[in-house]
């Protein structure tokens, strides 16, 4: 009785707070907001410089509808994501499967449509050397590119080690972990969107 009562506090204590994974995650997530938070300030400094934005001088500007489009597919893209970790949260490796699946094609789908809109803001004659606007406009989707891509290799690698069967209702860090780093992808990509698609 004695023993059994000595041990409740300690396993108690295991379930307080988040892991140590999960901690590290917040915390690199946390460094990446400061990053792009310094992108965003530097685009709003060069833009309250200029008299006119985009520049006179610019002929071509962004795609305001495809814009709309690839934040809707990155969108769905996490919340299929989110579906698939409820699943493997509940036991249904199925739907943690199917759910990270449909997340990557959908994350695919949107650097396949980031490269689109670059091929052709180039055709147009917009590059990264078209003065203050077009090198803000490339340094942050190009930076908001890697992140994707950078996740979309994390949720395949989770989707792998599911097929392996790593994970389990209850052993399943790195996966979790993985699927917050997409959300955070997607909630910068909607501020990307609002601040160079909608805000001029």
């Amino acid at each position: 009785m004695a023993m059994h009562a000595a041990a409740a506090p300690h396993h108690a204590s295991e379930n307080l707070g988040i892991s140590r994974g999960m901690a590290g995650m917040a915390l690199f997530i946390g460094s990446e907001i400061m990053l792009f938070g310094g992108l965003f300030a530097a685009y709003f400094f060069v833009r309250n410089q200029a008299d006119t934005w985009p520049p006179e001088s610019i002929e071509h500007t962004v795609a305001k509808d495809l814009g709309a489009l690839l934040t809707a597919i990155l969108i769905s893209s996490s919340v299929a994501a989110h579906i698939g970790i409820l699943g493997l949260q509940k036991g249904n490796q199925g739907l943690f499967k199917l759910g990270l699946g449909v997340a990557i094609i959908l994350g695919s789908i949107f650097i396949g449509g980031q490269i689109y809109e670059w091929f052709n803001l180039w055709d147009e004659g917009l590059n990264a050397s078209s003065g203050a606007y077009g090198s803000t406009f490339f340094i942050i989707t190009g930076f908001h590119g890697a992140h994707v891509i950078a996740g979309l290799a994390m949720l395949i690698a989770v989707l792998v080690r599911a097929f392996w069967g790593d994970f389990t209702a209850h052993r399943h860090l790195f996966a979790e972990s993985s699927i917050l780093y997409w959300h955070f992808v997607d909630v910068i990509w909607v501020f990307v969107f609002s601040i160079l698609y909608l805000s001029y």
